[in-house]
């Protein structure tokens, strides 16, 4: 991931009405000196056809992105559609659909709360299928309609603490990531993966101890590679949920074990081979390397030194 020019990433901050500038984009044009001056002459009108028809599909798909009403329409249109246009244009798109998804979820998961559809729920769900699937496997013909309608939005269905709820399928936008912009794409990338694993569920994380500072060392290099990022807010608030899971862990799986305050084993190893592997400047690692490297000399035991460079280096709060 590297910087560009803010030129562009202005524009479509602008275009969306969002709080931050994209890193914007130089878009690729021909260097290479013409031919002849009847060959230059012949790729302008192609040139101005596509253009022309871009900002046709562009324009098209606009009208579509202003309500969630409209939400499964847009999508169809953006799958069949979003190879035709500039990377500047998708990224608008792209970001106006998320956008979109964000502003219907909660109507979306007030349909799914009720009692009913709850105990509905649990005879049908299965982890990983998508709504349609689900839909199908169930002759309630409500459900079949909710779980359908939720899908064709562009939701799937989610599980924590004995509760069902649509989130945003980030996995589909990944088929949008070869047409916008390259920081847009890395987002899309960082936000599919939350999306397939969630990191953590009833209070506990479900991913590895690896996994966990993984995404956290992803998430900083977005922030250092596009810190004007039209979601830089995003992936920083995600990257501090990261660094916590990564030092504290959770209540339901603590780095240190409440019976005698080690250091969990598998923990220990992860950490120790993340930075076996990597020795760059990242701010994260670097912290992450003088926690080791003390819980080595405290024999990998929580005690007041530990403690303090906890409450120090990573605050809770």
């Amino acid at each position: 991931m590297k910087m560009k020019t803010t030129i562009l990433s202005t524009a479509i901050a602008a275009a969306l009405g969002l709080q931050a500038s994209l890193p914007g984009h130089v878009l690729a044009e021909g260097s290479g000196s013409s031919s002849s001056g009847a060959a230059a002459a012949g790729s302008k009108p192609a040139a101005a056809a596509a253009s022309s028809h871009a900002e046709a599909v562009y324009k098209a798909a606009l009208p579509l992105l202003a309500s969630s009403a409209s939400l499964p329409a847009a999508i169809r249109y953006l799958n069949s559609n979003i190879y035709a246009v500039t990377p500047y244009q998708a990224t608008v798109l792209t970001l106006k659909l998320e956008n979109l998804h964000k502003a219907a979820l909660k109507a979306w998961e007030s349909k799914f709360q009720s009692s009913i559809v709850q105990r509905k729920l649990t005879s049908v769900y299965k982890a990983g299928a998508s709504m349609s699937k689900l839909a199908e496997s169930t002759d309630d013909t409500s459900l079949q309609s909710l779980l359908k309608s939720a899908g064709e939005r562009g939701y799937k269905l989610e599980t924590a603490e004995g509760s069902f709820f649509p989130v945003i399928d980030y996995a589909a936008y990944r088929k949008y990531r070869a047409y916008v912009t390259s920081d847009i794409g890395d987002y899309i990338s960082v936000m599919s993966t939350e999306a397939e694993l969630p990191p953590s569920k009833d209070n506990g994380l479900i991913i590895s101890w690896g996994d966990v500072a993984a995404r956290a060392l992803a998430q900083e290099e977005f922030i250092q590679s596009y810190p004007k990022s039209n979601r830089i807010s995003a992936v920083k608030a995600l990257y501090s949920t990261y660094v916590i899971n990564t030092f504290y862990g959770q209540n339901n799986t603590p780095l240190f074990h409440y019976d005698n305050l080690e250091m969990d084993l598998e923990a220990q190893k992860a950490y120790s081979s993340l930075l076996a592997k990597n020795n760059g400047s990242s701010p994260f690692l670097q912290k992450l390397d003088s926690f080791m490297k003390l819980m080595k000399e405290n024999g990998y035991k929580l005690d007041d030194g530990v403690t303090e460079f906890l409450k120090s280096e990573v605050p809770q709060s």
